[in-house]
């Protein structure tokens, strides 16, 4: 398992190079759309968990 900190970084990347591919006008692979998504929720989720332990 990953820390929060750990998923936080991650998605951080991804966005970043996500960014990096529009510029150079480079396709990012389906995953890397599903990876995104699922590591928001991972997020969300955590926060969410958090506040109410």
């Amino acid at each position: 398992m990953f820390t929060l900190k750990e998923k936080e970084y991650m998605l951080e990347v991804l966005k970043r190079d996500k960014r990096k591919s529009l510029f150079k006008l480079r396709q990012s692979p389906p995953e890397h759309d599903r990876l995104i998504e699922k590591l928001e929720q991972m997020i969300r989720n955590e926060q969410v968990n958090r506040e109410h332990l």
